[in-house]
């Protein structure tokens, strides 16, 4: 007797390779699993976000446009759900690069903000902070400080500044964990507070 195989199989077995991506503010990176690198410029790109199927897989996917050049990246199908036919949407481009569902999420919401950093929450900052450049994160992490700053003094007043910072900062503490450059955010973050209150306890006192 013949064997059946099983319905809406997954031809992704395996994780397919990865592409890394690394944001430098208004400049994309893109380092493809055989080495090759790419440049994208971010500034007046047009960008999609949709739903999609990739190897009878949801993923979302990410087109990316210039005149004379497309970019499209997708979550990866091995984490995604059973697509079935009757769901009707559109395959990603065999040629997708495959990108972490973290790293796609960050990189969705910052051209969706215009690239902006007023605004973020702590967690947003962190977040961002994963994919950022080297320099970039410092900048988050400078701007962390700065936010979890406010915060404290809101919830803790002006004589327990230090404290309630070092908890806001929670989220940073976390994504350095897996992330070098959430790991640079978090000590540009406690640099700047450092320093904040090196310069409160040398002000000298008014007579």
């Amino acid at each position: 007797m013949a064997r059946c195989t099983a319905l809406y199989s997954s031809k992704t077995r395996h994780p397919a390779p990865r592409t890394q991506v690394e944001l430098a503010r208004d400049v994309l990176y893109l380092t493809y699993p055989d080495g090759r690198w790419q440049r994208v410029n971010l500034h007046g790109c047009q960008f999609q976000t949709q739903d999609a199927t990739c190897n009878q897989r949801f993923v979302r996917h990410l087109v990316l446009s210039h005149p004379h050049r497309r970019i499209d990246l997708i979550t990866p199908p091995d984490q995604g759900t059973i697509a079935p036919r009757a769901a009707g949407l559109p395959a990603a481009p065999g040629d997708a690069a495959i990108v972490e569902r973290p790293a796609w999420d960050a990189l969705a919401d910052w051209l969706a903000s215009g690239g902006r950093l007023a605004g973020r929450t702590i967690a947003e900052l962190a977040r961002l902070s994963c994919v950022a450049s080297a320099q970039f994160a410092v900048v988050i992490g400078e701007l962390a400080a700065q936010v979890a700053g406010h915060l404290a003094w809101e919830r803790c007043g002006p004589m327990r500044d230090s404290g309630g910072v070092h908890d806001t900062l929670g989220p940073f503490e976390e994504a350095a964990r897996t992330s070098p450059r959430a790991a640079d955010a978090l000590m540009a973050a406690m640099a700047v507070r450092a320093s904040a209150g090196s310069s409160k306890r040398r002000r000298p006192r008014s007579r």
